[in-house]
């Protein structure tokens, strides 16, 4: 599933993901506990993310809040 800014905010399970006004994607891999976080179009994660914890990024000048559940999902919500 492909989900869009308009959709904020969002928790993007495993294999999906989600775009932005921008063009910028958003999306995670599994890496064991942790959630490897890649934005935009890179192969290499920008960050990773323990369940329960929460990031706030830059991404396009806009900022975004993304926290990490044990459970298969990465929620993304502006700020």
């Amino acid at each position: 599933m492909q989900y869009s800014e308009k959709d904020l905010p969002v928790r993007v399970h495993d294999g999906e993901l989600l775009v932005l006004d921008d063009g910028n994607e958003v999306r995670w891999e599994s890496n064991g506990e942790a959630k490897a976080i890649f934005i935009g179009s890179s192969f290499e994660p920008t960050f990773e993310l323990f369940p329960n914890q929460t990031e706030t990024v830059n991404i396009g000048g806009r900022n975004f809040a993304l926290t990490a559940f044990f459970e298969d999902a990465l929620e993304v919500k502006k700020v």
